[in-house]
């Protein structure tokens, strides 16, 4: 995958730059949501991924100014508060895969939403039927091939930076 081009598979794919803007946030203790992040490729094309969310892992190596290689699942095409994780960050040294994954828990809490609101007339169906679907990607999507790439080598070397979790 040609980072520098920003190509797009599936709904995964990196963008190689430096972060040159970052909007305004909300925050908890496990995540960060960003109305918009900048990134500038070296080419100089400006990159805008909007309603961003950052958890605390890669948010750990994210500032304005950090240039690298950033991962991005977009998640959600119309949604009024997300659409993106950036979920890996690759920079001088350091590369960061975060290890939740925040497509998987939108999933299963709007499965079991709508099947506790599918006995109230059906209206539960409005968010099983697409999130089944949703689901489905979970099969065919896979954050640490992106991220690591195919070289198990490669994918050992990175391994080792990853902290330590206690």
């Amino acid at each position: 995958m040609m980072a520098a081009e920003c190509e797009v598979t599936m709904s995964l794919f990196s963008i190689s730059g430096t972060v040159t803007a970052v909007g305004q946030s909300a925050f908890s203790n496990d995540l960060t949501i960003f109305a918009y992040l900048e990134i500038t490729e070296t080419a100089g094309r400006r990159v805008s991924i909007e309603k961003v969310a950052v958890c605390n892992d890669v948010m750990a190596r994210l500032e304005l100014g950090a240039t690298g290689e950033f991962f991005v699942d977009r998640i959600f095409r119309f949604s009024p508060s997300l659409r993106c994780q950036l979920f890996g960050v690759k920079t001088d040294g350091v590369a960061v895969l975060d290890r939740r994954d925040l497509r998987k828990r939108t999933i299963v809490a709007q499965l079991i939403l709508g099947l506790a609101l599918t006995p109230v007339f059906g209206v539960g169906l409005v968010l099983v039927v697409p999130n089944l679907l949703k689901a489905l990607t979970l099969f065919t999507l896979d954050r640490h091939a992106t991220f690591y790439g195919p070289d198990p080598a490669e994918a050992q070397r990175l391994e080792r930076h990853q902290a330590v979790r206690i």
